[in-house]
């Protein structure tokens, strides 16, 4: 299982109001931390999987506690405690712990 963190849509239109969906230079996920909430958890064995669940299903191997996007770039991805953020191409561990 692999637990999804976003930033949900109102908190991104404050932090980039000119750029409603970009996660761009300059974005520091450690900073901005507390904007994330856990939206679902996806019944997936690794992170690959998890990204394509995330955008295309099935949606049975999805459990949803808040509204969420598809799985992108600046999302959250929980493993086993190990903390990955989706970049542009793969993943990034970030040193931080979530709850």
């Amino acid at each position: 299982m692999i637990k999804v963190y976003q930033v949900n849509s109102e908190n991104h239109k404050a932090m980039y109001p000119e750029t409603p969906f970009a996660y761009g230079l300059g974005y520091d996920p450690i900073k901005n931390i507390d904007k994330y909430e856990h939206v679902a958890d996806l019944d997936v064995a690794d992170l690959n999987e998890a990204f394509q669940v995330g955008n295309i299903g099935p949606e049975d191997k999805y459990t949803r506690y808040k509204p969420m996007h598809s799985v992108s770039v600046g999302d959250i991805l929980v493993d086993d405690n190990k903390v990955s953020i989706v970049a542009s191409c793969g993943f990034d561990v970030l040193d931080v712990t979530m709850c």
